[in-house]
């Protein structure tokens, strides 16, 4: 009965995390559509990893914000935007201007935009 128990617990802690994540973004995504900066990042690393339901492909850049501060940020990405940025080349990301470590490739934050309606 403890196994089952433990199973049980586990699994609500995973589930939690997840949806800890999806929330934690979404909010993000809203201040960079209210709150958005757009600049030119750098392609630092690529990679894709193989999950049971297909593939993911990340790009991690680095950008500067308005002080001259470096940040990095690492994002799931479509296919096509994941071919057509090499590493060492640049990407368009936007920032918050009130949390500049907060960032996503532009073209998500449009998407984002149109979603709410603030294109």
């Amino acid at each position: 009965m403890t196994g089952i128990a433990l199973t049980v617990l586990v699994s609500l802690a995973i589930l939690a995390l997840v949806v800890y994540q999806l929330v934690s973004r979404g909010l993000q995504m809203r201040e960079l559509c209210d709150h958005g900066i757009e600049t030119t990042g750098i392609v630092t690393s690529k990679r894709r990893t193989s999950v049971r339901q297909g593939r993911t492909e990340k790009l991690a850049y680095e950008y500067l914000d308005q002080a001259g501060q470096p940040h990095s940020h690492t994002s799931v990405v479509s296919i096509s935007v994941y071919q057509d940025h090499p590493e060492g080349q640049p990407i368009q990301v936007v920032y918050s201007s009130r949390q500049p470590q907060i960032s996503a490739p532009l073209y998500l934050v449009e998407l984002s935009r149109k979603a709410l309606n603030r294109a």
